[in-house]
């Protein structure tokens, strides 16, 4: 565990190299697939995500977040079942005056702070489908299984501390996907994202931070 404090709030920002790395394995991984399954039904979804914290996420930060994205392919290996990839951004914020807040090496108390949660999750994923494929609505249940790199961050007054780690976690999504035509569609979706305790975050402990997330999203369906 690493509180680091500065004078200029950063306010949660993803670190550039976690960042970089993160969408290139999700590149390293999603071409060769691509590439495998290119005669295989396709549905592809980029979605705007909502999310509630839960457990230590919600004892952190119990705010209602609407910063987030997914980017989710998924190809189709039998009629109704389908493997693929989740990856995307999520960010859980709250604002509070006159706060305090307990670090491993002391309290601030009496500030203005501003508590962030940042979620970049990088599963593999599968699904089953309902219906046949000529029907417009195709109902869906699937799990996601990977890793997540999570951010701790607190700004209190003129001071920053923040901390992150790598987790494994699952992510169990109920959902409809509505064709629209010209292979266009939309998708509208619930997932749990669990990501298992770990790490050494700011009050010296470990946290799992899960979230229930809400996803509405255009897809390329092929």
């Amino acid at each position: 565990m690493r509180p680091i404090f500065s004078t200029a709030p950063r306010m949660g920002r993803v670190s550039a190299r976690a960042l970089t790395w993160a969408l290139s394995l999700l590149v390293f991984l999603a071409v060769p697939i691509a590439r495998a399954n290119a005669q295989k039904q396709y549905v592809g979804t980029l979605s705007y995500t909502m999310a509630q914290p839960s457990g230590d996420a919600s004892d952190f930060a119990n705010n209602f977040s609407w910063l987030g994205f997914t980017v989710e392919g998924d190809w189709f290996l039998r009629p109704n079942i389908s493997a693929g990839f989740i990856g995307g951004w999520q960010e859980i914020y709250k604002e509070t005056n006159a706060d305090s807040y307990t670090f491993s090496n002391g309290t601030i108390t009496g500030a203005r702070t501003y508590r962030h949660i940042g979620s970049l999750p990088l599963l593999a994923r599968a699904r089953y489908w309902t219906g046949t494929p000529g029907d417009r609505a195709h109902a869906f249940v699937g799990l996601g299984a990977g890793t997540y790199w999570m951010k701790q961050t607190v700004d209190a007054g003129i001071y920053t501390a923040d901390d992150d780690a790598w987790h494994f976690g699952i992510a169990p999504e109920v959902g409809v996907l509505v064709k629209t035509g010209y292979d266009i569609g939309w998708t509208l979706n619930a997932r749990y994202n669990y990501p298992f305790s770990g790490g050494d975050y700011l009050g010296g402990k470990s946290a799992s931070f899960s979230y229930w997330g809400f996803g509405i999203g255009v897809s390329y369906t092929h």
